[in-house]
């Protein structure tokens, strides 16, 4: 792919050195929470209120660039093409991660002669994950709050008005990139404060019976990287190892904070000063951000069949093909701040209705180990659909 004059973006100057705050946090995080764990307890809701902050700040920056996105489509050559090739590759990519999760849970069966009894590890699940997860409109919302973009989006690339209104856009997104990035400035904070409640909560000892759940979610998300989209960017004359690398301080940034959406507002700018299509990134990465989650439909495939396997729960290939279907709804409304895969797993299990919730608290107990590769990979999956769809439709490009 021709590339466009390398430009200093925001990440070549502030990443670089946050990468290095954050490790320190998260080494200085991990040995407070070991050595003085009554400290360490009293930290979560530092994390807490600062992801508050992050959402309100970052849903008006997709609403943004999914409108943005949208509205510009109009102007790309073959714009009705460019949107069959980006639904019909979520769709496959998506479905490929949920076998591959369901295989590696049932090849690795993490969840099959553990030798514990759920009350030995029993937390509480947080009240906010029980309220979301018996209110529909908490799901439905993610639903009308991108229908609300996307219409927003046809209407400005209908309208006589089209240049001035995206002008607006434009200026709004860059007051929400400069106050996101003064936000920013207490990461390393937050990742202290995250990594060391982790710790002290939980303990090192009380997470070891289900670490081979942990390993299978990591391994399962390694060979779908490296694996599944090694070989689909290799087919697009596209090098992975060269594109992670490029890419190296938003993926830091996103395994610091357990979430993806804290480098969508960078993504942008560093893919478009590599060359890759300003419109069609700013169309596919954020509808990519809540249809295209191969990180979790990983985690929800493996975290289902050790629950089914933890039980001992038989069942039929019926049953299996309507995991893949609710799982796959689900993992729609995994797009939210740290936690948001586990309030999609406690709606997937509600809607299989199969799978006993009652000790759905021993996945809790783990649930932020797995954050950081659901995350990552959620992450790197939505960066390479841009990549591959901007250069499959390189040559169809039309000057506004």
């Amino acid at each position: 792919m021709s590339s466009l004059t390398k430009q200093k973006t925001f990440t070549d100057s502030y990443l670089k050195n946050l990468s290095l705050y954050a490790f320190t946090a998260i080494i200085c995080g991990a040995l407070t929470g070991y050595y003085f764990p009554e400290v360490g307890k009293h930290l979560e809701q530092v994390s807490h209120y600062f992801f508050m902050l992050l959402e309100v700040l970052i849903v008006p920056v997709i609403f943004i660039a999914v409108t943005y996105g949208v509205s510009y489509i109009f102007s790309v050559e073959n714009a009705f093409k460019v949107v069959g090739q980006m639904i019909l590759y979520f769709l496959v990519i998506t479905s490929v991660s949920i076998v591959l999760g369901l295989g590696f849970g049932l090849l690795l069966k993490p969840g099959a002669d553990t030798g514990i009894s759920a009350t030995v590890i029993r937390r509480e699940i947080p009240r906010h994950f029980l309220s979301h997860s018996t209110n529909p409109l908490h799901i439905s919302n993610y639903v009308i709050f991108l229908l609300i973009s996307i219409s927003a989006g046809i209407a400005i690339g209908l309208s006589g008005m089209k240049n001035k209104l995206i002008h607006i856009l434009d200026e709004g997104k860059n007051l929400f990139f400069k106050l996101i990035k003064y936000v920013y400035i207490f990461l390393p904070i937050v990742i202290f404060c995250n990594i060391s409640y982790g710790i002290a909560v939980y303990g090192i000892n009380t997470l070891l019976p289900l670490s081979k759940v942990v390993a299978t979610v990591y391994l399962a998300c390694l060979v779908f990287i490296f694996g599944i989209l090694g070989v689909v960017t290799s087919l697009f004359k596209i090098s992975l190892w060269d594109f992670l690398i490029s890419i190296k301080e938003e993926i830091i940034l996103v395994v610091a904070t357990s979430s993806s959406k804290t480098a969508f507002p960078m993504i942008f700018d560093k893919m478009e000063s590599q060359g890759y299509d300003r419109k069609i990134l700013r169309f596919v990465i954020p509808l990519g951000y809540n249809f295209n989650l191969a990180g979790a439909c990983i985690y929800l495939s493996i975290s289902c069949i050790f629950l089914v396997q933890f039980y001992n729960i038989s069942l039929t290939t019926t049953d299996y093909f309507w995991l893949f279907v609710i799982i796959s709804l689900a993992s729609k409304t995994a797009s939210g701040v740290p936690g948001s895969g586990f309030l999609a797993l406690m709606f997937t299990l509600s809607r299989f209705g199969k799978i006993p919730v009652t000790d759905l608290a021993l996945l809790y107990s783990v649930d932020r180990f797995m954050n950081e590769a659901r995350s990552v990979t959620n992450f790197i999956g939505i960066a390479v659909s841009a990549a591959i769809i901007s250069k499959l439709n390189q040559h169809h490009k039309k000057t506004i």
